[in-house]
């Protein structure tokens, strides 16, 4: 329905909007910052069990993303994304409760698990740290492989 599109383009793309909006001040008075967006591997593929306005709106996100990163670049502001796959979280537990489906999912990653929220919190940490000074506009992708087929 139109409510749901708007639900779900508020929560994520005008969220992401939002975010950024109000970290830029901070991070110009403090000479410099680094954003890192949560988007999705929906936002890079579209995905056959997939909503069309949840990959829109984490396509929105990774566009977002790097026009901010080429915006604000100048000022020591990097903008990056990170792009996980199916993740361990209640989110990914609501939609796999059918063993069968469950099953079907487990067939199509490479690695034959989901991942944890961990292993994406490391990909956010190195974006956010200094090892990443020179990385911005970027992508990390962090999916067990799923896009690479």
């Amino acid at each position: 329905t139109e409510e749901d599109w708007d639900q779900v383009m508020g929560v994520n793309a005008k969220g992401t909007f939002l975010g950024t909006k109000h970290a830029i001040p901070a991070m110009r008075q403090a000479g410099g910052g680094s954003i890192v967006n949560i988007s999705s591997t929906a936002g890079l593929v579209a995905s056959p069990s997939g909503s069309a306005s949840y990959t829109a709106s984490k396509g929105a996100v990774r566009l977002f993303t790097k026009s901010t990163a080429i915006q604000y670049a100048r000022e020591g502001i990097r903008c990056n994304s990170v792009h996980p796959g199916p993740i361990d979280t209640d989110m990914i537990r609501e939609t796999l409760t059918d063993p069968a489906r469950l099953e079907e999912r487990m067939q199509r990653l490479p690695m034959g698990r989901v991942g944890t929220a961990e292993e994406i919190a490391y990909g956010v940490l190195y974006l956010a740290s200094d090892e990443a000074s020179f990385v911005t506009g970027s992508e990390l992708v962090i999916d067990g492989g799923t896009t690479a087929q």
